[in-house]
């Protein structure tokens, strides 16, 4: 054991006996990553718009109380409004051209209507609230917000999307306060909280952003562990091996086995380490993305329970010893390190394309896939930002990774030491 500890403390000193070396493996990599994901919102902006701004928003024949709820909701700030009359808008309207022309820029069009020229939208809610508050439970309302947006377009349909859910229908919530009159004193039956209540709104927050989540970390952590893995392996493996150094190592007193543990176990270690590393900085990501752009990739306010973050944890150092296993059967298995360069590039090629796969899976996986190595630990960590993994799940790739792993090392290492 003592033998195995001297082999992990000389790999771990070799790495951090360079700051450049260290932070190429630890931070590089991770800030990478980072900036891809934060970029990839405005790359998807300035390819359907031409434009990094904010998503355009037309408002037509705003009322006083959408103007104030705009002023008053932080959430209002992921959009740019231009307001317009209904008369200038009509003028707009009549060169259809132009107005497509802005549909295909992304621009959104809200436009406000009653039917009527001569009452407004407030007091056309108001009317509403007044009369079903006299018991008049079949009073209809005329009022109306209409939303366009180009339908052609899968930006602009996610964009429209979010400005619904996240400031239209959040501004209805909030009209029988403003304009309900007697209604919302004495005629509602509704349950009413304070406007701010921190666990509804960390929880409500928490949902959409750990949803998203599960589409992209899974991915993101596979990519991470793979690199750093590839390159480990590539230096204390093959590099060694190739200069002649690994056969003077085996020459040592120290038995090859303990030799092999000791670096596995470092490679385990430094993953493991830095996989964690990029971890706390999506959880950054995440809550420093106040504008909640409908293109994020990581919208604000993902979280994990202790339960749910115990098992990311522990999956990684799994996942990452049967990545080691695979690099290391590769390295042992060929002999031109140009060739072992290229099939440890493969498996990369294959995690990118499970990252673009997993970011537009709509499904949640099939009982088969907790039985493909390496593919059950990305479902894994998915499920789990998702809070439906089971124990059964978790155990049942823990053993499997682990025990193929361990078959892999020991034939692998055997047939190396019979040559």
């Amino acid at each position: 054991m003592r033998k195995i500890y001297s082999v992990f403390k000389w790999e771990i000193s070799k790495l951090f006996s360079s700051w450049q070396k260290a932070a190429t493996l630890f931070l590089l990599p991770a800030v990478l990553l980072m900036g891809a994901i934060n970029v990839f919102p405005l790359l998807i902006n300035y390819l359907s718009t031409g434009s990094l701004n904010k998503q355009a928003v037309t408002v037509v024949n705003a009322p006083d109380s959408f103007i104030e709820y705009l002023d008053n909701t932080a959430k209002s700030r992921a959009f740019t409004y231009t307001f317009m009359s209904k008369s200038d808008f009509d003028v707009l309207n009549e060169d259809q051209e132009e107005i497509n022309k802005r549909l295909r820029k992304g621009t959104i069009i809200c436009l406000f209507s009653t039917g009527k020229e001569n009452i407004n939208f407030d007091d056309e809610v108001r009317r509403y609230y007044d009369l079903i508050s006299n018991d008049q439970v079949y009073a209809q309302s005329s009022a109306k917000v209409l939303v366009a947006y180009d339908a052609y377009s899968i930006t602009s349909q996610t964009r429209a999307g979010q400005f619904r859910e996240a400031i239209i229908e959040d501004y209805q919530r909030t009209l029988i306060d403003r304009l309900g009159g007697d209604y919302s004193v004495v005629g509602s039956s509704l349950f009413e909280t304070d406007n701010f209540n921190p666990v509804t709104d960390f929880l409500d927050y928490r949902t959409v952003a750990n949803t998203s989540a599960s589409r992209v970390v899974p991915g993101v952590l596979m990519i991470m562990m793979y690199y750093c893995v590839y390159s480990l392996v590539s230096d204390m493996f093959a590099s060694e091996r190739d200069r002649g150094f690994m056969a003077k190592l085996l020459m040592t007193p120290v038995k090859p086995k303990h030799i092999y543990i000791g670096k596995i176990l470092a490679i385990n270690v430094i993953v493991t380490a830095s996989t964690c590393v990029t971890m706390l900085l999506l959880f950054f990501s995440s809550w420093l993305n106040r504008s909640n752009d409908a293109m994020s990739l990581l919208p604000f306010g993902m979280m994990l329970t202790p339960s749910e973050l115990l098992i990311v944890l522990c999956t990684i150092p799994i996942t990452v010893l049967l990545m080691t296993a695979i690099c290391i059967v590769t390295v042992f298995t060929l002999n031109r390190m140009q060739d072992i360069t290229v099939n440890l590039q493969l498996p990369l090629v294959y995690f990118l394309g499970e990252f673009f796969l997993q970011m537009v899976r709509s499904t949640r996986p099939v009982t088969f896939e907790y039985f493909i190595p390496l593919h059950n630990s990305l479902a894994l960590i998915g499920e789990t930002f998702m809070s439906q993994n089971k124990a059964w799940h978790t155990i049942l790739i823990y053993l499997m990774n682990i025990s193929i792993a361990i078959v892999v090392f020991t034939v692998t290492f055997r047939k190396e030491e019979q040559k």
